[in-house]
């Protein structure tokens, strides 16, 4: 079974950056996929929580090299499903959209926890193609709040979930309320639709002051094909709202791209990126949304780009790396070591953590000690080592991230 880890192996190709004794050196370049911080937050403005363990930490332990190590790739949403709030007025009215296949789900709930407002399945109008549904005929399920609540899934009061019946069909909706009051929060989810709507973004986490690319596309039974409309809002935990603007590039997508502030994140709340689309069916509108989100730090402190010292001898392996630290505070490496088999192929062998509470400055190092780990895979130089990251184990975010971060000659020693 393939083991995943944290960062994504790099495929792209360039000379390596070989360490030996007395020549200096230099992380190789970071390529496409890595987190490189290109500023510092400093001290002031990265508030700390309390009770922070400053005890230093390492260990290390050994990986199977014939098990290859991968991530998974950020996460791509394929949504056939929408979201809309309405008021009183609306339901009252009747509210229209089209279904694209059989069986679509709904879900009606007051919005702003109104318990009075709450809607039975005898209050609702339900009409396809201008014909009222019959409740006993062609809705197949019918669930309340108390109901979903018995069985685990705790939807707020006055929440009604029903299911259409294979029979009724699909096409134009017409969902309606005359005893409606206040707002209603609308859910309708069509597993067997054709349409959907995909979204995802270049990565799952970022620095603040960074520029995230989102890719969105509308699908019509598998193809790409153009929505009449679409737009997009990335959200903070705090509530700041940034809108996206999508444009049509080649292979029938849309993308779109979004400047984090530069004091955003920590590392602990998601921001959510919400896209909404609405296609032109052949009875109506067919809406969709889709969601993603991604992980937010402050770069309160990054690798300098050089290397302290490395030892690699007798089958012991050690690299000092050291950081450039704005705010204070517990920092934490980890790493993997690879190493050459007898074909000639990198395989990994080792993982190493170490942790170190840092104050503010330039010169500060954290060791990643591989011990005698070499020596018991059978593996020899050169090394390489790959999936470096940096982490602020205070403010729990992701610093830096390196696929390929420095090889390690057989001749290399304690500089």
């Amino acid at each position: 079974m393939k083991k995943r880890i944290f960062v994504a192996l790099s495929s792209a190709l360039f000379a390596p950056a070989l360490i030996a004794a007395g020549i200096p050196a230099n992380l190789l370049p970071a390529t496409q996929g890595d987190l490189v911080a290109t500023r510092l937050t400093m001290e002031k403005s990265a508030a700390l929580p309390t009770g922070i363990e400053r005890a230093p930490v390492d260990f290390a332990w050994a990986l199977e090299p014939s098990e290859p190590l991968s991530r998974e790739a950020p996460y791509v949403a394929d949504s056939r499903e929408f979201w809309t709030t309405l008021d009183a007025a609306q339901l009252q009215k009747g509210y229209r959209f089209q279904t694209t296949a059989p069986g679509a789900l709904m879900r009606l709930s007051p919005a702003d926890g109104a318990k009075r407002a709450g809607l039975q399945l005898s209050d609702l109008d339900l009409r396809m193609g201008g014909k009222k549904l019959d409740a006993t005929r062609d809705i197949a399920v019918t669930v309340d709040a108390a109901q979903m609540k018995a069985a685990g899934v705790d939807f707020g009061e006055g929440t009604l979930v029903f299911r259409l019946a294979p029979e009724a069909g699909q096409g134009p909706v017409q969902l309606m309320a005359k005893s409606a009051r206040g707002k209603y929060l609308l859910h309708v989810f069509e597993p067997d639709s054709p349409v959907s709507l995909t979204l995802g973004a270049d990565r799952d986490r970022a620095l603040a002051g960074d520029t995230v690319t989102l890719k969105a596309q509308w699908n019509d039974t598998g193809r790409a094909s153009r929505p009449a409309s679409l737009g997009g809002v990335l959200t903070s935990p705090q509530g700041l709202s940034i809108p996206i603007n999508f444009n049509r590039a080649k292979g029938g997508h849309y993308e779109g791209t979004v400047q984090l502030p530069a004091d955003a994140g920590d590392g602990l709340a998601l921001w959510e990126v919400h896209t909404f689309a609405v296609g032109n069916g052949k009875s109506g509108a067919i809406p969709r949304d889709a969601k993603t989100s991604l992980s937010v730090s402050r770069p309160t402190a990054r690798l300098s780009g050089e290397v302290g010292t490395v030892q690699a001898k007798s089958g012991r392996v050690a690299v000092s790396l050291p950081l450039d630290v704005g705010a204070e505070g517990r920092y934490e490496l980890r790493g993997v070591l690879y190493g050459s088999a007898k074909d000639g192929s990198m395989q990994p062998f080792a993982i190493a953590h170490s942790a170190r509470w840092l104050e503010p400055g330039k010169g500060a190092a954290i060791t990643l000690d591989f011990g005698d780990l070499a020596a018991k895979s059978g593996l020899a130089a050169p090394y390489e080592l790959r999936d470096l990251s940096l982490n602020d184990q205070a403010r729990m975010g992701l610093l830096e991230t390196r696929a390929r971060a420095l090889r390690i000659e057989a001749d290399a020693a304690v500089r």
